[in-house]
């Protein structure tokens, strides 16, 4: 979408917690799952508890009502989403995917690619 068509929609479409957040947080609207960052336990050196073992798709956003709620279906959909890091799960939010993509969210640091060494102190961590 063209930068001044985007302006267009946010400025006319767009509810007043929508603009709020891309005022507040713009990379929740201009960026995509898969360009996301390090997940907490691999930023804090807890590489083994990082759970980015299976990569989990996202919806590319939701039907909201005017009011800026997420709307909700009569019925769960048939068919369970990925997006929960607890598995996959029903649901009846209006959801928004892309039909012509899969993205995917998977923790970039460098400890995936290889055998993770772990001192005796991160081994402590770990089990608390």
């Amino acid at each position: 979408m063209k930068p001044d068509h985007a302006a267009w929609v946010r400025e006319h479409a767009w509810t007043p917690p929508m603009r709020r957040t891309y005022l507040t947080t713009p990379g929740v609207y201009t960026r995509c799952a898969c360009e996301g960052a390090q997940t907490g336990h691999c930023s804090q050196g807890r590489h083994r508890a990082c759970g980015r073992g299976t990569p989990l798709r996202s919806v590319e956003t939701y039907v909201c009502t005017p009011d800026g709620l997420v709307t909700n279906l009569p019925e769960l959909f048939r068919h369970a989403t990925d997006t929960s890091a607890t598995g996959p799960y029903r649901t009846s939010a209006a959801q928004v995917w892309l039909a012509d993509r899969v993205c995917r969210w998977t923790c970039p640091c460098t400890c995936h690619t290889g055998p993770i060494q772990m001192s005796l102190f991160d081994l402590t961590e770990e089990i608390r």
